[in-house]
């Protein structure tokens, strides 16, 4: 290694930056020494920003060549930004060093940086970034390779959206046949007579049973109908499957079928996706040095955003929002939570980066960054849920966006009221009001129009919207309108 690598101690810094390009290590080493001498704030500034690209270099050295037997350090070093210890109090220290390591959350959709990019590198996750990837032109196999890449996961969604469906219709099925086998059980039920010496005569309440089961006997031929179409769909879309399968090994090789594909770009490119997930979790005028200082890390609170925590956090805001991870797709209707990645450092924001796979509606899941340092841990969620939300509704309404659903109701809100700015920075504020402000009884949206809007588009469960009824006027006609529809619907 260089001077400046050899005339360091052992530490935690050291083990970072063993085995790394010593042109990369001296140079960052170089300009981190500038950086903490010089006095003068002009020319400490131009150091920083120096060293920050110094540090992105490192950082795509380092995550290039990740695997899950890379030194902790390093993996830390990823996880979190921490570059030099001396730079965190012997407290954030003991805090960040005592989360566990290697962990899942029960639905395994939460991942460190250094976990999401041994994903990526194992062809276990698709890149974060496809199609424009650092701007590289295909040729022209290489594009028809892409091209059955994506058909290929189109159809397997499908085939897994078909397979959901088909388990639930199943389910119905099921509650029916055991009605009816409790129906028919009361029918072949009988008294006996004294004087025949024989079973008596069907009573009045077993007549009524049989035409109950003569309704079940219907139902469950419109099931069988619904199980048929989805069952013939389910093995056509597998038939298809195995046939690009079998095309694709041909191109790729049986090793790769089973993944995506991975070659020396990837990480480069997974790299510059998740470093501007970073910037836009610190937003435009937030403070862009990546290395972990304990100046940065927010004193308001100590429960930021490891994984535990994020995952406890997502859980509350979802029994709030209980439909904001649900999609439907061809009247089907799923429960798919999305990816969600741990930034390193401070940030104040969470941002949805892709609502779903956009060739694969059916069952493949979005992708949203968190910032693991915030002010307010669970706020900057609440925003990237929002954000989610939007994106979501926008993309399944497509073309129609502005004519159907969430999306249109608030544009049309918006655009009646003559309210100027970004829809989508609107939205993710009266969510934010929504979630925190009135989810506790507390009116602090402007218009009633929009509180209908997400009374109706982003309900509360309905133990909180009952107790919301008590909470002043507007909840309360809120709440009997929603009654009334209700019992309409029955009628």
């Amino acid at each position: 290694m260089g001077k400046l690598f050899d005339a360091l101690p052992e530490s935690f810094m050291k083990k970072v930056l063993a085995d790394e390009n010593t042109e990369i290590v001296e140079n960052l080493l170089l300009i981190k020494e500038q950086f903490e001498k010089e006095q003068d704030k002009d020319r400490k500034v131009v150091f920083k920003e120096r060293l920050t690209s110094a540090f992105w270099n490192l950082y795509t050295a380092i995550g290039q060549r990740l695997t899950e037997k890379s030194p902790k350090e390093k993996r830390l070093f990823l996880r979190f930004g921490i570059l030099d210890m001396k730079y965190l109090t012997q407290d954030e220290q003991k805090l960040i060093l005592s989360q566990p390591f290697e962990t899942k959350d029960a639905e395994d959709t939460i991942f460190y940086m250094d976990e999401w990019l041994i994903g990526i590198l194992k062809g276990q996750l698709k890149p974060s970034v496809t199609d424009e990837a650092a701007g590289r032109k295909s040729s022209k196999s290489g594009s028809v390779d892409s091209a059955q890449q994506s058909k290929f996961e189109r159809v397997t969604g499908l085939i897994e959206a078909n397979k959901k469906n088909y388990l639930n219709i199943v389910e119905r099925r099921k509650l029916q046949e055991d009605a009816m086998t409790s129906l028919m059980a009361m029918v072949s039920s009988h008294p006996m007579d004294p004087l025949f010496n024989a079973t008596d005569v069907y009573n009045e309440d077993q007549i009524k049973k049989m035409d109950e089961i003569t309704e079940i006997v219907r139902e469950l031929k419109r099931i069988d109908k619904e199980l048929n179409v989805t069952k013939k769909a389910f093995y056509e879309n597998y038939e298809e499957m195995k046939e690009l399968e079998s095309s694709l090994m041909e191109t790729k090789g049986p090793q790769e079928t089973t993944g995506y594909a991975v070659d020396s770009h990837t990480a480069e490119s997974e790299i510059g996706a998740l470093r501007q997930m970073v910037k836009m979790c610190i937003g435009r005028q937030g403070n862009h040095f990546p290395i972990l200082l304990s100046s940065f890390i927010p004193k308001e609170s100590r429960d930021y955003n490891f994984k535990a925590p994020a995952y406890e956090k997502l859980k509350e805001i979802e029994q709030m929002d209980y439909t904001i991870f649900e999609r439907t797709f061809r009247q089907q209707t799923h429960r798919i939570p999305p990816y969600i990645i741990l930034t390193p450092g401070y940030g104040n924001y969470g941002i949805c980066w892709e609502p779903y796979d956009k060739y694969n509606k059916a069952s493949s899941k979005g992708r949203i960054a968190v910032p693991i340092f915030s002010r307010n841990p669970k706020m900057s969620l609440i925003i990237a849920l929002g954000d989610f939300r939007w994106q979501v509704a926008k993309e399944m309404a497509g073309y129609h966006w502005m004519d159907e659903g969430l999306t249109a109701r608030y544009y049309t809100y918006l655009d009646s009221n003559k309210i100027k700015g970004d829809i989508k920075t609107h939205f993710i504020n009266d969510y934010m009001l929504w979630m925190i402000k009135e989810a506790a009884g507390i009116q602090k949206l402007d218009n009633q129009d929009v509180r209908y809007i997400f009374w109706r588009f982003i309900p509360f469960p309905d133990k909180l919207k009952e107790e919301l009824s008590s909470h002043g006027f507007y909840y309360n006609d809120l709440y009997k309108k929603e009654l009334s529809f209700r019992m309409s619907k029955e009628l």
